[in-house]
């Protein structure tokens, strides 16, 4: 079960983006969504929790490359091709799966973004770099993947996570379908996990985004 949990965290992948998110659990505090993909049969998963750490806490996990392994499920390389800033980067990683299947790896871009009513938005998407290495058995997409922190008063924040992929190879959708319901919560129990360890500094969060004016 740990195997097929493990790929579907991988490859909860979508044609499109979910619409009428719908509650199916809550356990732990955290609450997982479910929605219809337009033009797809799978079916969207979205996870949301509260953690007591700040949202500077949070956002060191999240962009930390030293310790991606200590929470990110079957990570087997995650390597940093490119610092923009330290809220932008591209990275690539590849993932360990179990025979018969190829690893998969992927070649995304992810960048945060803070807006005025105090949320960070962590987008990653996948693109073409040119120093990124031969794929080591099937190159996945990234199609559209965020994380999203919302601080509640200084040392709690609310973290949503999202994730829309292509592995880009033959993975029965019934079986994503079975069990990718548990993904979120996966991840998010994961996330919880690290926020007392040691490793884990105040990141400062991200510029606001100004407003773009268009002149008329």
């Amino acid at each position: 079960m740990k195997t097929i949990l493990s790929i579907a965290m991988l490859f909860m992948f979508t044609n499109g983006y979910a619409v009428g998110w719908k509650q199916v659990s809550d356990n732990n505090g955290i609450t997982v969504y479910k929605a219809k993909i337009p033009g797809s049969k799978l079916v969207g998963f979205r996870g949301e929790t509260s953690i007591y750490a700040s949202a500077e806490k949070l956002m060191h996990i999240l962009v930390d490359n030293n310790h991606r392994k200590d929470w990110v499920d079957r990570l087997k390389t995650s390597t940093v091709l490119e610092t923009v800033s330290p809220y932008e980067y591209v990275i690539y990683q590849e993932f360990k799966l179990p025979w018969p299947l190829k690893n998969r790896d992927f070649v995304y871009r992810g960048k945060a973004t803070r807006h005025k009513d105090g949320r960070v938005v962590l987008v990653m998407k996948s693109e073409i770099h040119p120093k990124a290495p031969k794929t080591v058995g099937v190159r996945a997409e990234l199609i559209n993947s965020k994380y999203t922190i919302t601080p509640i008063g200084k040392y709690k924040s609310k973290l949503e996570v999202e994730i829309m992929s292509d592995p880009k190879g033959a993975i029965p959708k019934w079986l994503v379908n079975l069990i990718q319901k548990k993904w979120p919560y996966k991840t998010l129990m994961a996330i919880k996990s690290q926020v007392e360890k040691t490793y884990v500094k105040e990141h400062p969060l991200p510029p606001i985004l100004e407003s773009k004016i268009t002149k008329k």
